[in-house]
C-alpha cells in the first residue's frame, strides 16, 4: 500500500505541477481557477487515501454528479478537461453550439455546460456501454439541449469496426483503429459530420471538440470534400501522430484547415526530442 501511495503520489505531484501553468494562464476568473484547483486537490487526495479502497466511480464536479467506469479514468478526464483547460473557448454569443466528438462518459459535455449554460450541444459516442453512461451523466444532471449519438464519427455513412477493450470498459483509446486499440471487435453505427450537418440544416458551429482516436483525418477530410469546414468557428483536435504502422502525415492533415482559411496553434511532447517512430497525441487549437 504504500509502495502504491509513494508511487501514485510522485505521478500526480509531476503533472499537477506540470499542468497548473495551462490553469493559471487559462482565461478563467480567479475565483474560478481557484475553485477548479480546490477540486483537483480534493479529487486527488481522495484518489490516493480512499477511491481505490472504496471502489469509488462517481464524483461531485461544481454541483454535477458524474458516475464513471473507474475513479482512475475520471480522476485524469477532470485534470485533462477542467485542470488543463484543453476544449475551454471564448465564445462571441451565450447560446453556442458546440459539437462533441467522442464523448466518453460526458465530461467535456459537462464542462461545455458549465462555460456555457445556454449552448446547444450534439455529441456522439460510438461504444455502445459508454454510451449508457455518458446518457446517464447528462439525464441526472438535467442538462438542456445536450442530443446524444450513439455513433461513430467517420467517413462512412452505415457500420463500422469498431475496437474496445471488454476487460477496461470506457477506455480512453477505443478505436476504429485495430492499431490503436488491438485488443476486441464489435461493429458500431458510423455517420460523417458533412451528411448530420446537411440533415439537421446546421448553419454555424461555434465550437467542435474532436477525440477520435486515428479517424480525425477521414472525418475532416470529408468535411473539406463536401465544403463543410467554412461552418466552423473554432476547433480543438486530438491528432494522433505515428500510431503503429501509419507513416506520418501531419502536413496533410494540416492542409484541409489552411486551405479553408483556418489559424491554428500546436501543443505537442516528445521525450526524447529525437525519438523515432513514437507515437505522440498532438492538441491542435484551430480558429479563424
Amino acid at each position: 500500500m504504500l509502495q502504491f501511495f509513494n508511487n501514485q503520489f510522485f505521478g500526480i505531484s509531476y503533472s499537477g505541477l506540470q499542468n497548473f501553468i495551462y490553469l493559471a494562464a487559462s482565461h478563467h476568473p480567479v475565483e474560478k481557477k481557484i475553485m477548479i484547483f480546490l477540486t483537483w486537490l480534493r479529487i486527488n487526495l481522495k484518489f490516493l487515501l480512499i477511491a481505490n479502497f472504496l471502489s469509488l466511480k462517481s464524483e461531485k464536479i461544481f454541483g454535477y454528479k458524474i458516475n464513471a467506469f473507474s475513479y482512475s479514468s475520471l480522476r485524469f478526464l477532470y485534470e485533462e478537461i477542467f485542470y488543463r483547460n484543453e476544449y475551454f473557448f471564448k465564445s462571441f454569443n451565450n447560446r453556442p453550439m458546440i459539437f462533441d466528438c467522442g464523448a466518453n462518459i460526458g465530461l467535456a459535455t459537462v464542462f461545455f455546460k458549465w462555460l456555457y449554460p445556454e449552448s446547444i450541444i450534439y455529441a456522439f459516442e460510438p461504444d455502445p456501454e459508454t454510451f449508457i453512461l455518458l446518457k446517464k451523466n447528462v439525464r441526472q444532471n438535467k442538462l438542456k439541449n445536450v442530443h446524444l449519438f450513439n455513433t461513430a464519427i467517420s467517413n462512412v455513412n452505415g457500420k463500422i469496426d469498431f475496437f474496445i477493450d471488454s476487460k477496461n470498459p470506457g477506455s480512453l483509446i477505443m478505436s476504429s483503429r485495430r492499431e490503436r486499440m488491438p485488443k476486441d471487435l464489435i461493429t458500431v453505427d458510423s455517420i460523417t459530420l458533412s451528411s448530420f450537418i446537411q440533415d439537421k440544416k446546421i448553419q454555424r458551429i461555434d465550437f467542435l471538440k474532436m477525440d477520435i482516436e486515428g479517424a480525425e483525418e477521414e472525418a475532416i477530410q470529408d468535411l473539406s470534400n463536401k465544403d463543410q469546414l467554412k461552418k466552423l468557428n473554432k476547433m480543438v483536435i486530438e491528432y494522433h501522430h505515428k500510431i503503429s504502422g501509419y507513416k506520418s502525415n501531419l502536413s496533410r492533415f494540416v492542409r484541409y484547415f489552411e486551405k479553408n482559411g483556418f489559424e491554428y496553434q500546436i501543443n505537442a511532447k516528445c521525450v526524447p526530442v529525437n525519438s523515432e517512430n513514437k507515437f505522440q497525441d498532438i492538441l491542435l487549437y484551430l480558429y479563424k
